[in-house]
């Protein structure tokens, strides 16, 4: 498989996994998407969005 086809998977599952957490996290607490324990999980949802939107760019 080719290597940047590797490096999109990974980087989409971990995307994913985020998302996921970061839904369970709010829905358990029964939080706002405005609560810092929320937030930090949604900075990092976008911070690998704009790794994957690169890679498929090819930055």
């Amino acid at each position: 498989m080719n290597e940047k086809l590797i490096k999109e998977k990974k980087l989409w599952n971990k995307i994913n996994l985020l998302r996921e957490e970061m839904v369970r996290t709010a829905s358990n607490k029964n939080l706002d998407f405005l609560d810092k324990e929320v937030l930090s999980l949604s900075q990092a949802l976008n911070k690998l969005l704009n790794e994957y939107e690169n890679l498929l760019h090819g930055k």
